[in-house]
């Protein structure tokens, strides 16, 4: 792999590559699973069937509905979710369908030169899996192929366009659409290539719209498209690996701040009708309203193509499963880059409240494309009542692309290392494998996280790859503070590091072999371990939880989600609440022998005061289960 010209300061954090990481039993590792095996029971031929058709090759079935059958534009994202779940799994069957997928894609290649002929979306997509599976699965008879498709590209996209980012009519008439994300699967085959004309037609597509009013913070963007412009900074990520320009990290970091202060949902997600930047202050909020809201701001908005454009319900408050896909890729740009810990808040907002929160997918290629937030209730399915103008319905669209990559993500955004040791950003049931020198270590997270706020990890000092003895003569000793004092057995020196969440402002604690540590437990920074390691030791973290409530946003002060710790809370009915929205745990109290079940005192829900309201975590929310998330909570009245 060729080396990134970028000389960074600060040396960076390095990710495990979707390797050496494991799920433990959870939520988590069973949404994974049900995954894998749903999608390797879909057919080779349906998803190759576009493809032979195109190359003019026999095929004996009719492929895929909805999006796939029109572009199979979701091909490539699926080669790319086979390859990175078999690194993380090991399942050898992830592998061969991708290998065969690719054999018989380079088939109908050297069929036809169609097979190179793609809008910037599908090329983009299909660049990004051939990558993985070079990167992932050494594919490399796929090189010249991704050559001939970036050759064909270069020769086809027009690209005297607007480029202000306006996915108008423009956009859509030349297929052009998203032309900002491209440079971030080109930069990266350039980096694992070394091939020059990547790199020159990545340096084609800078988006300096964005970019230079990130860099000025002037934040009047006006209305994009959510997904893609999150994903855009993931290009900005590469090419600042690429060029070592710092307004490119200036930019992601301006919009870090910019986007999770003033236009995210509590869950994380955002893009209320897929539109980001809007022009109108309290979108948010006014995106929750019924069209006969009194308060509701107006009836219309500006969507991301330009047009004007009335409130529909049909579009949800957050496409999940593609905007937590750009989002898990953001932060960990961010995290390996910046080394610091804040851009793990919200990768675990969508990790916890986005993706946890979601539905299987169905076989027929149905997925719970949106996330409902709204005020008259949510409702959890994979029913979506948009119908194209050409009677496309909505399946196997872009959001059966991200859902895979997203779950094969998990394993990926948990753990991070450098030259002194480990960092743990995301809490999930797992273990982890890695060489610290000269020793072979385990850490093993058994806790039941985010369920408890409890946890526990314990260490495994396997093997020293020097002296398997355990010379340890040059190993330092314990501090007098330190837990349990070994003298002789497996050791180990390094540094680890444990993210305190944004929301963890309460009585933090982190405990070696029961004993407690005098170590800053400072929310949105790392909390630093910095010794030496035996076999069998046990760390214990605890960052209590409370209930608070979030505003949807500073013109709507009085609508507000309830959370607990990480977890969103959702309520059982339509509500009008009285409360202080400031101490919810004054009047919302834990339903006994129930986890994560809060119920309000009488006296406020109006206008009944002998009515009570209940409340548990989105993320365990059912199929075609109401809820109710955002809800009116109005000050007390004396009475």
């Amino acid at each position: 792999m060729m080396e990134s010209a970028v000389n960074l300061g600060f040396k960076g954090l390095e990710g495990f590559g979707y390797d050496s990481v494991q799920l433990k039993d959870s939520h988590w590792k069973q949404q994974r699973d049900e995954t894998i095996e749903l999608y390797l029971n879909i057919p080779d031929d349906e998803l190759l069937h576009l493809f032979r058709v195109k190359a003019g090759l026999p095929s004996s079935v009719n492929g895929l509905t909805g999006w796939y059958g029109s572009n199979a534009n979701t091909f490539g994202q699926k080669l790319g979710a086979f390859a990175k779940l078999y690194r993380v799994t090991g399942d050898q069957r992830l592998k061969e369908k991708a290998l065969h997928l690719a054999e018989e894609w380079m088939k109908c290649a050297e069929t036809s030169e169609l097979l190179y002929e793609h809008d910037t979306y599908v090329f983009d997509k299909l660049l990004g899996g051939f990558l993985d599976l070079v990167e992932f699965l050494d594919c490399r008879a796929l090189l010249p192929h991704l050559l001939q498709l970036t050759r064909a590209a270069d020769a086809r996209f027009k690209k005297d366009i607007k480029r202000d980012g306006l996915q108008d009519h423009e956009l859509w008439h030349n297929q052009m659409i998203e032309w900002y994300t491209l440079p971030e699967n080109l930069y990266r085959a350039w980096q694992l290539t070394g091939e020059p004309l990547y790199k020159s037609f990545a340096e084609q597509w800078d988006y300096d719209y964005f970019w230079n009013k990130l860099n000025s913070r002037d934040f009047r963007i006006g209305p994009r498209h959510a997904y893609s412009h999150v994903n855009s900074l993931s290009s900005a990520a590469r090419a600042y690996e690429a060029t070592g320009d710092e307004r490119y990290l200036t930019a992601m970091t301006a919009a870090y701040d910019e986007i999770t202060s003033h236009h995210i949902f509590a869950t994380g997600g955002y893009g209320p009708a897929e539109c980001l930047f809007p022009d109108k202050e309290g979108y948010l909020g006014d995106s929750l309203k019924s069209t006969w809201d009194p308060t509701l701001g107006s009836l219309t908005y500006t969507n991301f193509g330009g047009s004007e454009v009335t409130r529909n319900d049909t579009w949800g408050s957050c496409e999940v499963s593609c905007c937590a896909w750009a989002v898990f890729k953001y932060c960990n740009y961010l995290l390996k880059l910046t080394g610091e810990a804040k851009y793990g808040d919200w990768a675990e907002k969508m990790l916890i409240n986005g993706t946890g929160g979601q539905l299987p997918v169905h076989p027929d290629g149905k997925v719970m494309y949106y996330a409902d937030y709204f005020l008259d209730g949510g409702l959890k399915s994979v029913e979506d009542r948009r119908l194209q103008e050409n009677g496309e319905a909505f399946e196997w669209q872009c959001c059966t692309g991200t859902f895979p990559q997203d779950v094969a993500e998990y394993a990926n955004m948990l753990y991070y290392r450098d030259q002194d040791g480990l960092y743990i950003s995301q809490y999930l049931p797992s273990t982890v494998t890695w060489t610290q020198g000269s020793s072979l270590l385990a850490l093993e997270n058994h806790s039941d996280y985010p369920d408890t706020s409890r946890i526990r990890l314990r260490l495994a000092v396997m093997e020293n790859l020097n002296h398997p003895s355990d010379d340890s003569s040059s190993q330092t000793a314990p501090s007098p503070s330190a837990s349990r004092q070994e003298s002789s057995g497996p050791r180990c020196s390094f540094r680890l590091r444990l993210r305190v969440p944004s929301w963890a402002d309460g009585a933090n604690t982190i405990s070696v072999n029961g004993i407690r540590q005098s170590i800053a437990c400072s929310p949105g920074e790392w909390a630093e371990i910095d010794r030496v390691w035996h076999d069998g030791d046990v760390v214990e973290a605890d960052f209590p939880y409370r209930l608070y409530f979030t505003p949807v946003d500073e013109q709507n002060p009085g609508i507000a989600a309830l959370s607990f710790g990480p977890l969103v809370l959702t309520a059982d009915k339509m509500t009008l609440f009285e409360g202080e929205i400031d101490r919810p745990a004054e009047w919302i109290h834990p339903v006994p022998g129930q986890p994560l079940t809060f119920m309000t005192l009488p006296g406020h829900v109006r206008p009944y005061a002998h009515l009570t309201r209940t409340f548990t975590p989105y993320y365990k929310v059912g199929e075609m289960e109401w809820y109710y998330m955002y809800n009116r909570i109005a000050p007390p009245e004396n009475r």
